[in-house]
């Protein structure tokens, strides 16, 4: 396995985790966590994006593989699995009868 391959498997693996989370929050209906969770992710983003604008090229190198790497992925995965875990949690109220 070459370290090219390694990056996409972190990445696989960042947007796996996430996902797992957010479907795991919100079909419990911990709606409150999912929001936390989505709130320091949405921030990560937006402090590694500023952090990498005032670097020059090698010194923002980290930020840059931290922030494509790790925290976007892990937010789309947290995005996706939210949505997951609405409809299944949807899904359940329906078949129990307590939507109609």
């Amino acid at each position: 396995m070459g370290p090219e391959l390694r990056i996409y498997i972190f990445m696989s693996a960042s947007v796996l985790a996430g996902a797992l989370l957010g479907a795991v929050l919100l079909r419990n209906g911990w709606k409150r966590a999912f929001g936390a969770f989505g709130a320091g992710h949405v921030l990560a983003a937006i402090g590694l994006a500023f952090a990498l604008q005032n670097r020059s090229q090698m010194d923002g190198l980290v930020y840059a593989i931290m922030l494509s790497v790790f925290v976007l992925p892990a937010t789309l995965g947290l995005a996706l699995g939210g949505g997951l875990g609405w409809w299944l949690r949807r899904r359940d109220a329906f078949r129990d009868g307590s939507r109609s």
